[in-house]
Order: C-alpha cells, then structure tokens, then sequence
C-alpha cells in the first residue's frame, strides 16, 4: 500500500528496524531535517477556492481519528491486524502532510542511540511550535523482515513507544495528541529486499487538527456585550411603591 502525502517517516537504522506505511523513502541515510524544515513539512495544505474533495477527507480524518482513540481509551498494547490494515487505509485516505526523519535504535532493542538525538530533537522542537499546537499524531512502528512476525510486531510497538516517551517526557508534547500502533513487517518499504535499511523505520502521521478531526464544531465567537443604554432592564429591579398617605 502506498501512503500519498500521508506520512511523517521516521526511519530507524538498526537490526530489527521498521518496514512502512508505505510513503516512498530514499534509500540510505537521510539528513538531518531542521524543526523549522519539519514544521513546513507537517503544516497543513492549504486549499485554494473550491476543494470538493475537502468534506471526505474531512471525514476520512475524523473516522481516522475516533479508532486511534478507541484503542487509547481501551489500552490495546498490540492492535489486531484487521484495525490495522483499517487505520492504513485511513490514513492514505486522509491525505495528511508527512515528513522523513531519520532514527537510530540500539540492535535487537526500543532504546535509541545517542546518535539519533539530534534528529529527536529538532522533531520535538516541531511538534512543540505552535503552528503544529492543534495537531494530532500517529507513531507507527515498522521492522523489516528478520525474525518472526510476532517478534517484529512486538518490537515495532515498542521503538514507537520509545519515540512517544521521548517527545512526552523530554519536549512535554501532550500524550493525548501522539498514538502509536505497531506494524512490523506487514509494509515493507523495499519489498525487493525485505532486509533493507529503508524498511526499519517509525513513521509519524499528521492526523489533523484534533478539534476537526473529533467532529468538534469551531469554537463561537461570544457576542460583545451591549452598551449600558441598550442593555435589556427584564431584569433590573421594579420601582419601590409609593408609601400609603398617613391615616
């Protein structure tokens, strides 16, 4: 499957690494993207006059959105493949802004090398600018195809944890906003060689502003409070009776 202008990859180099939600990565090492680069990268596009195909991408993004909570909110520690073949789909749908960066996890390991923070960094320098404040994220973990998919599953799992861990812990980027689902082998970035560097990866998605893609309405502009002269008297308190003559 092919993710056009869907995801933030984040390539990881090492042993067991990750394979892909399938937006074409350059083989080889990446450079170092600057958070400045990252930000124009995740921004959202935008649309000129009409767009008809805004409303279903819309609610691409907001179904998108209501499963990655779901699995939140029930704490599903590995997804089943059905769901996530289904969040795939959805992202490729959705059409999200997307980045590559390139990670660096230990061999056979979720902990990541001294020589990937600078990319985390600059990453967590982009998601804590306010012009990406609204948004939400998916982490997806991916290896490539050495050892058994079971294995492959559990450990892409637990190098995208180590990503959100990261960004929460270090640059204080709200949990609530960043998902993380793992993938393993299923989306092999270079299916002609499955044991490829570009198929060890973590991909973050930009899933879209988190009120837009709840279904939430855009929060009202509260209406300016009238002058006094033409404030409503409904409620101002009636005039004191005359006091009856003296008898």
């Amino acid at each position: 499957m092919r993710f056009s202008r869907s995801i933030l990859a984040i390539a990881a180099v090492a042993a067991l690494g990750f394979s892909g939600l399938v937006l074409p990565l350059a083989a080889g090492a990446q450079e170092l993207k600057s958070a400045d680069a990252i930000v124009k990268g995740l921004a959202p596009v935008k649309t000129r006059g009409f767009d008809p195909p805004a409303p279903e991408r819309e609610a691409k993004q907001q179904e998108l959105n209501a499963k990655l909570r779901e699995f939140m909110t029930r704490q599903i520690e590995v997804i089943p493949r059905e769901d996530r073949d289904q969040v795939a789909k959805l992202v490729e749908e959705a059409k999200s802004p997307n980045v590559d960066v390139q990670i660096l996890f230990a061999f056979d390991s979720a902990d990541i090398l001294p020589k990937a923070r600078p990319a985390l960094d600059e990453l967590g320098k982009a998601l804590s600018d306010p012009k990406l404040s609204g948004g939400t994220f998916l982490i997806a973990g991916h290896t490539d195809a050495k050892g058994s998919d079971a294995y492959n599953l559990a450990l892409s799992q637990r190098r995208a944890a180590s990503v959100k861990a990261f960004l929460v812990d270090t640059y204080h980027v709200d949990g609530a906003r960043l998902s993380v689902i793992g993938f393993g082998e299923e989306q092999l970035k270079n299916k002609d060689d499955p044991f490829a560097d570009e198929n060890r990866r973590v991909q973050i998605v930009n899933t879209g502003n988190a009120s837009v893609a709840e279904g939430k309405p855009a929060p009202a502009v509260p209406d300016a409070a009238p002058p006094p002269e033409t404030a409503p008297q409904a409620d101002a308190a009636p005039p004191a009776e005359a006091a009856p003559p003296p008898q």
